[in-house]
């Protein structure tokens, strides 16, 4: 396999950047010579340039840019769009070798030679990595766990330890932002179930300066915090972690990858961006709404409890 390009959705969100990383991951893994080129609508390069799989980044978005950014000597192509026919039009003109696409009724989804069908009940990042295991076989579960440890190692070592990390940040906006008082709420209840001396790790990003402020202005010892950090930091700090709480938000993503036991607070179910696993749960508003301030400590509390393995008599 030399020449391996992907089509990236790229979102705004760096949530959307993050759940490609363990399929780059892999594709590595299974053809390390190989040379990886990311093709992606927006000027997110920086993402994915970072990371020690990539070995181009290209930006394209109108027909004329994908059809000239795919290549007929390409030997693997993998689109992660589901909704445009644009790139699948642009496969059928081009013709690389094998073709790997959604299906998702689609006037082009006859164009790809494997294909994974769409769900949005399916978390995105495990559905991306379903696609290339159409192609060749592989643990999704391992693979993303292995992509993170890849990105700690980016990083000197983080003198950061913590029993429980929490994640606060929602870059789309305050609908996906739990407040930060519940969050201080919730690391009171947890320590008569964790023990005195455990320790609460808050990542913050640049729009949770004001959650950070009032965090630092509380004086608690037992909270540490990594605000505004790259994500080989956060990847560190995730990887030591006992549990994880988060809301819907980028860093959320690397937490799930870990395989860490894991809770995510939703204003609405959205399993797109939950993995749902074992030692996982989401929690919704307790009287139905999609407000998110209407999810109760309690029972984040019990969620926590239940993906540790802990009774909560």
């Amino acid at each position: 396999m030399k020449d391996v390009v992907v089509f990236i959705r790229s979102m705004q969100f760096l949530g959307t950047q993050i759940v490609s990383y363990p399929l780059l991951y892999q594709i590595k893994q299974f053809w390390p010579d190989c040379h990886l080129r990311v093709v992606a609508q927006d000027n997110v390069g920086k993402h994915y340039l970072s990371l020690p799989w990539v070995d181009e980044f290209v930006q394209a978005d109108r027909f004329g840019e994908v059809y000239r950014a795919m290549h007929h000597r390409d030997d693997l192509l993998i689109v992660l769009h589901f909704a445009s026919d644009k790139y699948g039009a642009a496969a059928m003109l081009k013709r690389p070798k094998y073709r790997l696409g959604f299906k998702y009724k689609r006037i082009t989804d006859f164009v790809w030679t494997h294909s994974h069908r769409k769900d949005f009940a399916e978390y995105m990042g495990l559905g991306n990595m379903q696609l290339l295991s159409t192609f060749k076989k592989f643990d999704p579960a391992v693979a993303a766990r292995q992509s993170i440890e890849v990105i700690a190692r980016q990083s000197p070592p983080v003198d950061v330890a913590a029993n429980v990390v929490l994640m606060p940040g929602g870059g789309a906006g305050d609908f996906k932002r739990w407040p930060i008082n519940d969050f201080v709420l919730l690391a009171d209840l947890l320590k008569p179930h964790l023990g005195s001396a455990t320790k609460f790790c808050f990542v913050l990003g640049p729009d949770e300066a004001k959650e950070y402020e009032f965090l630092k202005h509380l004086g608690r010892e037992d909270f540490t915090f990594v605000m505004t950090r790259p994500l080989p930091e956060i990847a560190q700090v995730v990887l030591k972690a006992q549990l994880i709480v988060a809301n819907d938000c980028g860093p959320s993503h690397l937490a799930q990858f870990s395989g860490k036991p894991y809770v995510g607070v939703f204003h609405e179910r959205n399993r797109e961006w939950f993995w749902a696993r074992d030692n996982t749960a989401d929690v919704l508003p307790a009287d139905g709404s999609t407000e998110i301030k209407q999810v109760l400590a309690e029972d984040v509390l019990a969620a926590s409890l239940k993906v540790l393995g802990i009774s909560s008599d």
